[in-house]
This record gives structure tokens, C-alpha cells and sequence, in this order.
């Protein structure tokens, strides 16, 4: 049997993995924000979306710079995602106070956080407007991965402890991993 939720409870398409996402205004000044909202939507390119709130640095800083990186993040991170979703960038250096050291990227200017998973590197191919979100639509330029962790096209998620997120201050890791018999 089911039952009817309010037709704004997104949460039922959670978890999903919870992310860092790191820009740079024009002086070169880091900020880092936790994002859930991010998705794949074409393979050869490779194009990524991320659903961003209009209000927000980190919104501000690709408007101006227009490049940025996603970070795979681990069960490790949990607390250091949550805090960098916890924070505005407007009013706190967030990458100053939560301690992070770059990663170097090869093609755009802001780093990749050093001891995510990994990271990719992406410069925006243009923004929607959705209500008080932007769309941002943006090329995977290059694509680091922990060579420890991730194996031919996929992770190795006995080893990859890919950090979820579920609401608020829950988060949750991979459990059981099943693949479906071929038929």
C-alpha cells in the first residue's frame, strides 16, 4: 500500500551522494560547498549538471570564473561535508576554515580537495533558470580518481566508502552491492 507525501518532498529520491563542490572568484579566492544535486547527463562528452541556488558563493564565483571541480567524497568526510553545507561562503572562508589543501587540476583554476576520492574538472557550458535554482550545465575537461579505489570504469566500493546523503545531518555509505544475473 502506499501513501501520499506532499508533492514537494524531494527527499524521496535521496540518498544520493553528497559532493564538494570547489570554485574561485576572480582574485583567485577558494570556496567549497556541499552538493548532493548533481548528476551526469551525457557520456561522449562528458556532461555533468548541478542544481545550485541562485543566493549562494559559490553560484556568484561561476558567473564570474566559470569553472569548477566536483569531489567524490568518503564515509571520512561526513562531518567536513556537512560543515561545508552548514556554512556561507558570503560570510566565512570556508576552505581556510575547514583546513582543505588543493589538488592540483590541470585545466581549470580552482583545485580539486586533497583526500576526496577524486575529482573532476569542469568549466560551465551555460546556466537555466529554475525558479530560485540555476542549472548549471557544465564539460568534464579531466577526471582524477585514488588509484587505490576506483578500477576499470567503476569504483571498487569495498574500498570506496562513497559518502550519501540522506537529510540534514544524515548521511549514509554503500551497503550491499548487487548485480543482476544476466538472462
Amino acid at each position: 500500500m502506499y501513501v501520499s507525501l506532499d508533492p514537494n518532498e524531494y527527499h524521496v529520491l535521496h540518498p544520493r551522494p553528497a559532493y564538494l563542490i570547489v570554485t574561485s572568484d576572480r582574485e583567485g579566492r577558494l570556496n567549497v560547498m556541499a552538493a548532493s544535486w548533481v548528476m551526469p547527463v551525457n557520456d561522449e562528452p562528458f556532461i555533468l549538471s548541478l542544481a545550485l541556488d541562485k543566493e549562494t558563493k559559490t553560484y556568484q564565483n561561476l558567473l564570474e570564473v566559470g569553472e569548477f571541480t566536483v569531489n567524490v567524497m568518503g564515509e571520512e568526510h561526513a562531518g567536513l561535508v556537512y560543515q561545508a553545507g552548514s556554512l556561507s561562503g558570503k560570510s566565512v572562508d570556508k576552505w581556510k576554515l575547514l583546513r582543505l589543501e588543493p589538488a592540483p587540476s590541470k585545466f581549470v583554476k580552482p583545485p580539486g580537495v586533497k583526500g576526496s576520492y577524486g575529482f573532476v574538472e569542469c568549466r560551465v557550458e551555460r546556466m537555466v533558470d529554475v525558479e530560485s535554482v540555476a542549472l548549471v550545465l557544465a564539460r568534464s575537461l579531466a577526471v582524477h580518481v585514488r588509484q587505490d579505489l576506483y578500477e576499470k570504469y567503476s569504483w571498487n566500493l569495498g574500498r570506496a566508502r562513497i559518502l550519501m546523503h540522506m537529510r540534514r545531518r544524515v548521511f549514509v555509505g554503500p551497503g550491499k552491492v548487487t548485480v543482476v544475473p544476466k538472462t
